[in-house]
């Protein structure tokens, strides 16, 4: 892998808090919050520990967005911000969240301590009621005074708009009053979630059940509505048209993943996950899966390659950087393991979630994406190469 010196982006999870319930997220599961999950968040101190000045000063990029939770509601994520740009003056700092937190004048300080180049990515999935069929808990019109206060205070924002049948008639909508309220940016993301359940553990799926309605439950674990595709299939995920070829093609998308060539995007991108309680791991794809199979309670049978990679290489103590350092964790057993992981031909030592998440015939995420530009920066080095 890459060595600490080379880095040059960093994708940081804040906090594992969130105000939203969004039914596909990970931090959810059947309607509640993952019963395992800790709240967790790094302050200022634990990230000027994490990631000194002399090392920020090598960085390009600096993305915040979590993986359970929603950076926004860190408690000192301004002066997290403020570190940063500090440290980097001309690194793009870009701050992903759903919008509903915090108050007007805190975005004005975030704005403010953001400068540039810097962006605010506000998940925002319709207009008015329908925002919060997806980001439920989510208000609507804080969302937009929020959104207004940052942009009236110098920040540049991104509305990012998941696409689903409920909201698919108010993109053209949703991206007119994005211009009219400032917006530089407007983005349809086609989600690849719909496929997940075809090659991983899904707890609100049942077998046999059909792919394209996802229950929605209540807090109780009742279903009370499903989300659907859209219609339109030019909004839909391509490698989710494309399953049917794709299994003509493998026979099954665990030989899929097992013959894919794996061109790993952090290692290309020199790019680094550090989570809301210190871990480092080489992508928000490889934390999640060595920590969701507990926090959800998965079965046995649930892919645990990543969670095994880690007890056997010392254990999260041996990758928390508030503990040993960056440096250390970066040069530590567990992304050499993981390296050879997505390294090696088709055997049982072969990561999937890597050739889920890297593999060159499933392009499932960059498929959510209509412009190579709208992807996260820490991505678009390879896909554009």
């Amino acid at each position: 892998m890459y060595s600490y010196e080379q880095i040059r982006h960093v994708h940081l999870e804040p906090t594992t808090r969130c105000n939203a319930s969004c039914p596909m997220c990970a931090r959810n599961t059947r309607g509640v919050t993952a019963p395992g999950l800790r709240l967790s968040e790094l302050g200022l101190t634990d990230v000027r520990a994490i990631f000194p000045e002399a090392f920020l000063a090598q960085t390009t990029g600096f993305d915040l967005c979590g993986a359970y939770g929603d950076p926004a509601l860190a408690s000192q994520l301004v002066e997290i911000v403020a570190y940063v740009r500090s440290a980097s003056p001309r690194c793009m700092i870009t701050v992903y969240s759903n919008g509903g937190v915090q108050t007007q004048a805190w975005w004005e300080r975030l704005a403010a301590a953001l400068g540039e180049p810097a962006r605010v990515v506000f998940a925002i999935d319709g207009i008015g009621e329908t925002n919060a069929i997806y980001r439920r808990g989510v208000k609507f019109e804080k969302v937009m005074d929020n959104a207004r206060a940052f942009i009236a205070a110098g920040g540049a924002a991104r509305w990012e708009f998941l696409a689903f049948r409920h909201n698919e008639h108010e993109i053209e909508s949703a991206r007119e009053l994005s211009r009219e309220m400032g917006f530089e940016q407007f983005s349809v993301k086609k989600t690849d979630r719909f496929l997940q359940p075809t090659y991983e553990y899904v707890p609100e799926y049942r077998e046999h059940q059909d792919l394209e309605r996802f229950p929605v439950f209540d807090g109780k674990g009742a279903v009370v509505s499903y989300l659907e595709p859209p219609k339109n299939p030019d909004l839909v995920n391509k490698t989710t048209l494309n399953r049917r070829d794709l299994l003509e093609r493998f026979g099954t998308l665990d030989a899929l993943f097992a013959a894919t060539a794996i061109q790993c995007r952090v290692l290309n991108t020199s790019s680094v996950f550090v989570s809301a309680q210190g871990y480092v791991f080489p992508c928000c794809w490889t934390y999640v899966q060595a920590t969701r199979p507990s926090l959800c309670e998965f079965p046995e049978t649930a892919d645990r390659q990543i969670q095994q990679l880690v007890e056997a290489t010392g254990g999260f103590d041996r990758i928390d950087a508030r503990r040993v350092g960056l440096a250390a964790a970066v040069d530590s057993p567990l992304f050499r393991a993981i390296e050879a992981g997505f390294s090696c031909g088709a055997s049982a030592n072969r990561l999937k979630v890597c050739a889920r998440a890297c593999g060159n015939d499933f392009p499932a995420y960059f498929d959510q994406f209509s412009d190579v530009q709208l992807q996260p920066r820490s991505l678009r080095v390879l896909q554009s190469a």
